[in-house]
């Protein structure tokens, strides 16, 4: 069993219709979070607001939407689970590292694709939606698989 399966049976198995599978599951952060976090710990206080003053690289603003079903998820740390009928989107406990709290539940049909790129401490994460919305996350590296998240959404 992957490590996301795990964290999403223990913190949101409850959520899951009974019979349920899961196909896919990720954690997914604002973008500039991992940034934001080692900025403050290399520079303390001073170190994450000089990233949130000069820390974004505008790419993002694109993809963010606000309206439509990107509108609907959470701008904080959240869980992605993917069935064969439906989405859901937990909040993330800092504490447990499981989802905490459901957020959100789409028809399966809304998450239309998944576009991932590997970059330095993270993957860029862009979720496309059947309204023509789309919101970019940013996927830590440890313990987390959005490599495998993209394959389970987009069929491949």
């Amino acid at each position: 069993m992957a490590t996301w399966e795990k964290k999403i049976r223990s913190g949101g198995g409850n959520d899951l219709q009974p019979g349920e599978t899961l196909v896919g599951g990720v954690l997914l952060n604002p973008p500039g979070t991992t940034g934001k976090m080692l900025a403050r710990g290399s520079g303390g206080l001073l170190g994450a607001v000089l990233h949130d003053k000069f820390g974004t690289d505008g790419e993002a603003a694109e993809f963010v939407s606000d309206s439509g079903v990107a509108a609907q998820i959470p701008d904080e740390p959240v869980w992605f689970a993917v069935t064969p009928t439906r989405v859901l989107v937990w909040g993330h406990s800092t504490m447990s590292g499981k989802p905490k709290g459901l957020k959100l539940t789409l028809g399966r049909h809304d998450l239309e694709r998944v576009e991932v790129e590997k970059l330095r401490t993270t993957y860029a994460t862009v979720l496309h939606f059947s309204d023509g919305t789309a919101r970019i996350f940013e996927a830590p590296k440890m313990m987390n698989d959005p490599v495998g998240f993209a394959a389970a959404v987009n069929g491949g």
